[in-house]
């Protein structure tokens, strides 16, 4: 009797090892990983961007269409002009879209290029090529439009060429060549070189020589206000697209 009992209480202690095993298992075991956040998708993002500023070209007669370009716009007000061509168009096709890199580690630029059939002053239907520059703001982590453009306009880097050419043969003041060079260069990707180019153009000289005559030239003064203007609203884009600018350029 006695040994039976032994026997017995041996296997009810046997029964309960592979459940202490078990939890001694569990106790040790590293927690789950955390899955991480989502990560935004910068393309999905900029095409967004896109999509929406071409939206509001079709209704910018209304107020929503308008609101909608001031949402997606980098720089809004009197520099509209310079920076964003808003054809009228009745039907857009994307040819191409991709992020590109800059000469800033970690910071991307958008590029897309659409072919429109847009409507000509005369109401006849034209095919035009029409490109897209974006960037996003580090601080709000939004995509936004810096530059739209058509014809010679579209070919960035043959533009940065041309104005590049013109810094050793000036044609206008220092201050209208070195802003302007700027300008290509941010749509381009090279934004530290655009950074020193319009700082540069910020006390430049506003005077020229004419090359056909040999007569001295001055920009006046809408011209220099304009171009001052420009290249310290550049300037305010490279610091949030950078990171290195809490502000954005929104001009009422």
């Amino acid at each position: 009797m006695d040994r039976a009992v032994i026997v017995l209480g041996a296997a009810l202690i046997m029964s309960f090892i592979p459940s202490l095993s078990e939890a001694q298992t569990k106790a040790h075991q590293k927690p789950a990983p955390v899955p991480p956040a989502t990560v935004v998708d910068d393309l999905a993002a900029a095409r967004g961007a896109t999509d929406t500023f071409l939206k509001g070209i079709k209704i910018a007669d209304l107020p929503e269409g308008r609101e909608m370009l001031r949402e997606v716009q980098w720089i809004t007000g009197e520099l509209e002009i310079g920076l964003y061509e808003k054809p009228t168009f009745t039907e857009d096709t994307t040819v191409f879209e991709k992020l590109f890199d800059t000469d800033i580690p970690g910071v991307q630029g958008y590029k897309r290029l659409v072919e429109m059939t847009a409507v000509s002053e005369a109401r006849t239907p034209l095919l035009v090529r029409f490109v897209m520059i974006a960037y996003k703001d580090q601080q709000t982590k939004k995509w936004k439009v810096l530059f739209t453009g058509t014809g010679v306009r579209i070919d960035i880097d043959k533009m940065v060429t041309e104005i590049g050419n013109d810094l050793r043969t000036p044609t206008h003041s220092e201050q209208f060549i070195y802003q302007y060079y700027g300008f290509w260069l941010v749509m381009a990707g090279r934004i530290k070189e655009a950074q020193k180019a319009l700082t540069t153009s910020l006390s430049a000289r506003t005077t020229y020589t004419d090359l056909f005559d040999g007569s001295p030239r001055e920009d006046d003064s809408n011209t220099t206000h304009r171009q001052l203007f420009m290249a310290r609203s550049l300037l305010t884009v490279i610091g949030s697209v950078t990171g290195n600018n809490a502000d954005t350029t929104e001009h009422p």
